[in-house]
C-alpha cells in the first residue's frame, strides 16, 4: 500500500464526519400539522396513527417515527459534537497509518545499508518473532518452496510497528531513523520555509493530546472525587484547521527523504 494514497484514505473520511457535522447543524425540531403528519405516515406506509417528529437541519429535514431508536435530542449540538470528535480521531489515524506504511515499506532496504544510526543498531524484534521466522524458512525449505526471508521478516515488522503509535513529533522522528532519515527537523523547517519548528510540534503535540483525551478518556473531563460528569469542549475551528494542518504536514513528510 502507498502510504500516501493510506493517508488520503483515511483522511478523507475524517472529512466526512466534518460534513455531517456541518449538515445536521443547527437542528430544530419542529411540530408537525395532523394533517401533514398523516398524508406523510401514509407515503411511507407507516401506521396513520404512529406520531412522527421532525427535525430541521442546515441540509436535511428529518422525520422520526413513533418507537424510532433516535429522537429529536439526538440531534443537539452536543450529540452532534461527537461527529467532530470523529473527524478528528480519524485525522489522527490517517498520520498513523502513513508513517506506518512509510516505515515498514522501507525498512528493509533501510537496514541492509552498511552504516546503520543508533535506532536501526538498537531496533529488535521479539524472540518468539525471529522464532516465527526460523520456521516458516525451515518449512518453505522443506516444501520446496521459494521464499524470500526478506518478506517474513517486513511482516513481523509490520505486526510489531502497528502496536507503535506514531502521532506525536518525537515518535515520527524516530520513524524516519529507523529508515536511515537523521535529519528531519532541518528538511521540514526548509518544507515550511522557517528556521524553528517549535509551533509545529505544539500544534501536533495539541492535535495529538485532544486524540488521547478522545480515544482513551472518553472526552471526560478529570474530576475531583464526587464530580459530575463533563465533556470538554470541542469547536469545529478547531477541528476543521487540524485536518488542514495534518494535510500540510503528511505533504511535506512526503519530501523528506
Amino acid at each position: 500500500m502507498n502510504p500516501l494514497d493510506a493517508y488520503k484514505d483515511t483522511a478523507s473520511r475524517s472529512r466526512l464526519f466534518l460534513r455531517y457535522h456541518d449538515g445536521l447543524v443547527p437542528a430544530q425540531s419542529r411540530s408537525i400539522p395532523i394533517g401533514w403528519g398523516a398524508d406523510f405516515s401514509k407515503l411511507m406506509g407507516w401506521s396513520s396513527t404512529s406520531g412522527i417528529q421532525r427535525v430541521d437541519c442546515k441540509d436535511a429535514v428529518i422525520v422520526l417515527r413513533q418507537g424510532a431508536g433516535l429522537n429529536p435530542a439526538h440531534f443537539s449540538k452536543s450529540c452532534l459534537d461527537d461527529q467532530l470528535r470523529a473527524a478528528l480521531t480519524f485525522g489522527v489515524s490517517a498520520l498513523d497509518r502513513y508513517m506506518h506504511e512509510r516505515v515498514v515499506k522501507g525498512i528493509i532496504a533501510a537496514l541492509k545499508k552498511p552504516s546503520l544510526n543508533k535506532e536501526q543498531r538498537e531496533f529488535t524484534i521479539p524472540v518468539s518473532a525471529a522464532i516465527k521466522i526460523s520456521a516458516e524458512s525451515v518449512k518453505a525449505a522443506k516444501d520446496n518452496k521459494r521464499l524470500r526471508p526478506a518478506n517474513i521478516i517486513r511482516k513481523q515488522v509490520q505486526a510489531l510497528l502497528h502496536k507503535r503509535p506514531f502521532q506525536s513529533y518525537n515518535e515520527i522522528d524516530y520513524a524516519f531513523k529507523l529508515l536511515g532519515i537523521n535529519n528531519l527537523t532541518g528538511q521540514l523547517q526548509a518544507a515550511y520555509g522557517v528556521g524553528d519548528l517549535k509551533a509545529v510540534k505544539t500544534q501536533l503535540g495539541n492535535i495529538a493530546k485532544r486524540r488521547n483525551q478522545i480515544v482513551h478518556e472518553g472526552d471526560l473531563v478529570v474530576h475531583e472525587r464526587g464530580g459530575q460528569v463533563k465533556w470538554h469542549n470541542i469547536e469545529r475551528k478547531f477541528v476543521a484547521d487540524s485536518l488542514d494542518f495534518l494535510d500540510v504536514f503528511v505533504g511535506h513528510l512526503e519530501s523528506v527523504v
